[in-house]
């Protein structure tokens, strides 16, 4: 007699997204797999995973064996974005267009983009150079030769969105805005130490909304933010709309500020705004800072947006969220010169 072995009950599979769920055969004839879309079109992959993500499109199928394949008008829709990105043009101005207002730019003349100052260039070429540790030097000595709300304003920022312009118009590798982020988050936990908070200080609730992973802006509006006296509540990035609102509840935040920097189309900003707005408290102020604000087709009820970070500091002072007597910074960086 044989033995008769009962096999353990099979784990139910995951339930497929839209996206995931294999394509019918006849869905997918003509698609071209991911690796011929890279080849077609000279895109890369993560450039396509990221405008995904971001943007919605490309929308790719599944085929039978579970990878990515994209249909015809797709990869003629990517090979009208790389002919325009090769022209000038930033992927978020250009991936959430249709094809008609794409055909509709395809020579127009951009303008050359303006002259980093030099000290980003030259992080922008260390990096570039994979020369981590001449690039870690660099930014330190920026740091104490500026001081802090400089380096963080006029250095640190402006890198920040030079690194990831880079990256999406395919001159970096995506591990390099990577490395970039965690050096610089590792410089800025080290000023953080040094900075004494006040005992009155408010708190406020600091996050990115799903479409945007900008870690590193946020760390920079945190640190200052806290410089100027406010405790800081920080999510993180990529946080949906009801986990914020649950936490402003939570924390009993007096303000909630959505870090929204990344390259998006202004339909799904307004989206994502509009969603978090409803969630929150009425009396729970919204604030929305970063490069969307200007992509919204028109203002939203109940919602305060600040462009940069200094207009946020505006803000933040005509809510009352400011304490009357600024916190100090100890330790080696020079001291802050006084604000009016």
């Amino acid at each position: 007699m044989g033995i008769l072995i009962t096999a353990p009950t099979r784990r139910p599979e995951p339930r497929l997204t839209a996206l995931d769920r294999p394509a019918a055969s006849t869905e997918t004839r003509g698609a071209l797999h991911i690796r011929e879309v890279v080849r077609t079109t000279g895109l890369r992959r993560e450039q396509l995973y990221m405008w995904q993500r971001r943007y919605g499109f490309p929308s790719p199928m599944r085929d039978a064996f579970g990878d990515r394949v994209y249909p015809p008008d797709q990869v003629a829709r990517l090979k009208l974005i790389k002919q325009l990105l090769s022209e000038g043009w930033r992927a978020g101005a250009v991936v959430p267009l249709s094809d008609t207002a794409l055909n509709s730019m395809l020579g127009l003349t951009v303008d050359a983009p303006a002259p980093l100052p030099s000290e980003i260039e030259t992080a922008v070429k260390l990096l570039a150079q994979h020369r981590v540790g001449e690039l870690q030097n660099h930014l330190s000595k920026l740091l104490v030769g500026q001081g802090l709300r400089k380096f963080l304003e006029q250095t640190l920022t402006p890198l920040n969105e030079a690194v990831h312009e880079r990256v999406v118009r395919g001159e970096m590798q995506n591990f390099q805005e990577l490395r970039f982020a965690d050096i610089a988050q590792r410089l800025l936990r080290d000023v953080t130490r040094l900075v004494r908070p006040t005992r009155e200080a408010r708190q406020i609730l600091l996050a990115t909304p799903p479409n945007d992973p900008n870690q590193l802006g946020l760390a920079i509006l945190e640190l200052l933010l806290f410089t100027d006296g406010v405790n800081c509540v920080t999510l993180g990035a990529g946080v949906p709309g009801q986990e914020i609102a649950g936490a402003a509840e939570a924390y009993k935040v007096a303000t909630v500020v959505l870090l929204f920097d990344r390259g998006i189309s202004g339909k799904i900003a307004g989206q994502e705004i509009r969603s978090l707005r409803s969630a929150l408290p009425a009396s729970v102020p919204l604030v929305v800072s970063g490069r969307a604000v200007n992509l919204l087709a028109r203002p939203i009820a109940d919602v305060r947006t600040a462009a940069d970070f200094s207009s946020v500091m505006a803000v933040m002072r005509e809510l009352g969220v400011m304490p009357s007597v600024p916190v100090s910074l100890v330790g080696v960086l020079p001291p802050e010169p006084q604000r009016a």
